[in-house]
């Protein structure tokens, strides 16, 4: 996953969840990029589930990606575009 924001731009790859008391902390690969910690509290969690629950674009994608990502393992669709800079 891509992170772009004002101050930053860097790959996200998830290597580790850990559950905290107030939520839980994502890390990524320290290897693969800057060291980084994702503090998800509750609140976000329930915030962005949501989102997700109301948005159709998010719904087709977790109802479709199954599907595209076998297709894209076993060769027979395309790899993702080459994310704008």
């Amino acid at each position: 996953m891509k992170v772009v924001s004002k101050l930053v731009e860097l790959d996200f790859e998830i290597s580790k969840i850990e559950k905290t008391p107030a939520g839980i902390v994502i890390l990524n690969d320290p290897g693969k990029a800057m060291a980084t910690k994702v503090h998800v509290s509750v609140e976000d969690a329930v915030s962005i589930a949501k989102v997700v629950l109301t948005s159709p674009a998010a719904l087709l994608f977790m109802v479709t990606f199954p599907f595209t990502f076998l297709r894209r393992k076993l060769g027979g669709g395309k790899a993702a575009p080459a994310r704008k800079r």
